[in-house]
C-alpha cells in the first residue's frame, strides 16, 4: 500500500535526503476507515475495499494528529511536522462539510494523543488525560493525573454501550481503568 511519495528534504545525495510524508495514522471507531496526518494535510481511506476517500492539502502546514468521529464529517487535529498547521498544544475540531474549525481546546503543554467519541473528546498530555464534552463549546469534564506518558498511550472501548478508558496510572507500571458511564 503506497500512501504517498517521499518528500525531498535537503539534497545531500544520501538516502536520508528523503523523509516520508506520514506523521500519524489511526482507525475510526468501527475500523471501517483510517486517517493519516501528513506534512501538508490529511487523508481518509476506506479500509475494505481499500480506497482513498478524500484528501485535504494545506499550504500552511502539517497535521501531526488526526482523529475521526466514526464516518462523520467531524475530525480532531493537532498540528505537526516541519511546519505545523496548528500549535502542538491545541486540539482543533474540524467540520469537513464546511472546511472550518468549529471548536478549539488549548492546553499548557503539547497534545500527544486525541480520541473522539460521540459525546467526548479525550486528550492525552505528558502527565494528564483530559476528557471534555464534544460540542461547539467543549466543557472540561474530567482530568486524570498520569505518570510520564511521552507516547500518548491511551485505549478506549469502541462499544456504544460503554466508555472504558485505559491509560498510564500515576505510578510507573500501573494502569488506570475508568468507566465514563458511571
Amino acid at each position: 500500500m503506497n500512501i504517498g511519495r517521499p518528500v525531498p528534504r535537503a539534497s545531500s545525495g544520501s538516502q536520508e535526503a528523503y523523509a516520508p510524508e506520514l506523521l500519524y495514522a489511526t482507525f475510526n471507531q468501527d475500523y471501517g476507515c483510517f486517517a493519516i496526518g501528513t506534512q501538508s494535510g490529511f487523508r481518509i481511506f476506506n479500509s475494505d475495499p481499500y480506497k482513498e476517500k478524500m484528501r485535504r492539502e494545506f499550504k500552511d502546514g502539517g497535521i501531526g494528529i488526526v482523529a475521526m468521529l466514526y464516518r462523520s464529517n467531524y475530525l480532531a487535529f493537532v498540528g505537526g511536522g516541519r511546519n505545523p498547521r496548528f500549535p502542538p498544544n491545541r486540539v482543533m475540531l474540524w467540520d469537513d462539510a464546511s472546511s472550518n474549525i468549529v471548536a478549539e481546546l488549548e492546553f499548557r503543554s503539547d497534545v500527544l494523543n486525541v480520541q473522539l467519541q460521540r459525546e467526548r473528546i479525550v486528550v492525552v498530555l505528558r502527565n494528564k488525560c483530559i476528557i471534555c464534552s464534544l460540542e461547539a463549546k467543549p466543557r472540561h469534564l474530567h482530568a486524570f493525573e498520569t505518570a510520564d506518558n511521552d507516547r500518548g498511550a491511551l485505549a478506549i472501548s469502541g462499544g456504544s454501550q460503554s466508555s472504558i478508558l485505559a491509560f498510564p496510572g500515576r505510578q510507573k507500571g500501573h494502569i488506570q481503568i475508568v468507566d465514563l458511564q458511571s
